[in-house]
């Protein structure tokens, strides 16, 4: 089946459970809503690059030219978000949601981004136990539902690199009123769903975290809201079928302790070796942001950092700014965003055969090459700058245009895929987005 027509589908099932959750809410206690895109993007006729909205996304075949028939075109920001919750008493309650996205895994499970239980003892603590938001962003609980923003989508530059929306476990927030101000304070503990993200043409690697810790605090006064994160992700899964064979490859050179003239081989493939281990590595997420929100402005900015144990993961920092202005039903606004690694790309300082026989020179230069580019191959480096416009003619739904100039530097293309990733490309990008909810 077509994935348009399988995205026409869910929106078909979509609105037959809603019809029936409307006349179950009659009795006041199961509620139901639901939100969605119908998104078009279209790049300036580049092909050897694919735009994606996040790393779960697989580039189209051959990066060939996408356009206005294309299923490409119309599923990159599309999406359909269906949530209903029940309310067993007024301190417990029951909440699930489902969200039907483009992205590389079938697994049904991974279309669902919650399904918890929520028990608030107190008026200040909330607890729920479940699948549950992952929580470390200003925009985490909304992330899919474009119709709560003004733009077309979150800054990919911030959000695109972790396509992380669940975790399974628990999370406990305590709520402090200060007079005018309000602090919220947050844990949360658990392991991750799975995370399906595209390897070649053909095959996945699901990301699978056996712990991951958040911490969160949050301050909102008048306009003002303040949130900072830290977030700890340990990785319990090698990325197969990626680097068996280049494992396997590496540590027969490092058995084989090869000494040349240019310097020590065999030790050189162990460290390439251990930065490209992603069983048992680990990253550590710092997050801080802001929103200003008065009357007709809305400012709102964040920045990160992420430090990874091996190199092959992600090392970057990143930041946007977004500024919108309300005139009636039109919003105007402009977002201007960043990611850019920590290290240089890694390269060779002699080649690995160098000085050898033939025979023996061509498969180390080749397994070389393979593990740099293998290495180098999870780095963005790119700046964005984002005009757009919401008109919201509904009072449930809105349209927006955006335009994206986007520059991304040599070896910095996980986001932007690229036939030759030596070279810089500048790209422009116009989408439209149909938002509203139900």
């Amino acid at each position: 089946m077509k994935p348009i027509n399988t995205l026409l589908t869910w929106v078909a099932i979509g609105f037959f459970y809603a019809t029936q959750a409307w006349a179950a809410d009659d009795f006041g206690r199961l509620h139901f809503m639901g939100y969605g895109t119908l998104g078009f993007n279209q790049d300036d006729n580049r092909p050897n690059s694919t735009f994606l909205r996040d790393i779960s996304q697989r580039p189209r075949d051959s990066f060939t030219t996408s356009s206005w028939l294309t299923d490409d075109a119309w599923l990159r920001d599309s999406r359909l978000g269906l949530q209903i919750g029940y309310q067993f008493t007024p301190t417990v309650s029951a909440v699930s949601q489902v969200v039907v996205r483009n992205q590389v895994s079938p697994k049904l499970t991974h279309f669902v981004d919650w399904t918890y239980l929520a028990i608030n003892p107190l008026p200040e603590l909330d607890t729920r136990i479940g699948r549950i938001g992952y929580d470390v962003f200003l925009m985490s609980e909304q992330r899919n539902m474009s119709y709560s923003y003004p733009w077309v989508r979150p800054p990919v530059e911030f959000y695109g690199w972790i396509p992380l929306y669940s975790v399974d476990g628990a999370d406990l927030a305590y709520t402090l009123r200060d007079q005018e101000t309000q602090w919220r304070f947050k844990l949360q503990a658990g392991h991750s769903p799975g995370l399906g993200v595209p390897i070649g043409t053909d095959d996945n690697f699901y990301v699978k975290s056996n712990k991951i810790l958040a911490a969160t605090v949050t301050r909102e006064n008048g306009p003002w809201l303040l949130k900072a994160g830290y977030s700890h992700v340990a990785i319990s899964r090698e990325a197969d079928p990626l680097v068996n064979m280049l494992f396997n490859d590496l540590d027969s050179v490092t058995a084989l302790q090869i000494q040349t003239a240019n310097g020590d081989v065999s030790g050189e493939a162990a460290e390439l070796r251990r930065n490209m281990t992603w069983k048992n590595s680990h990253m550590n997420y710092f997050t801080l942001g802001a929103t200003y929100d008065k009357n007709d402005l809305l400012a709102q900015a964040e920045l990160g950092a992420v430090f990874s144990s091996i190199d092959m993961s992600m090392n970057h920092s990143m930041a946007y700014v977004g500024l919108a202005k309300r005139m009636d039903d039109w919003t105007p606004y402009l977002l201007v965003s960043g990611i850019r690694p920590h290290d240089k790309p890694y390269s060779a300082s002699y080649n690995w055969g160098d000085g050898l026989p033939p025979p023996f020179a061509g498969p180390l230069n080749g397994l070389q090459a393979g593990a740099i580019t293998a290495l180098n191959s999870t780095r963005i480096h790119q700046e964005t700058l984002s005009l757009g416009l919401r008109w919201d003619f509904n009072s449930r739904a809105a349209i927006k245009w955006q335009l994206d100039s986007t520059h991304v530097h040599p070896y910095g293309y996980l986001l932007r895929p690229t036939t030759d990733v030596s070279q810089a490309l500048h790209v422009n990008l116009l989408s439209v987005n149909l938002d509203f909810t139900f």
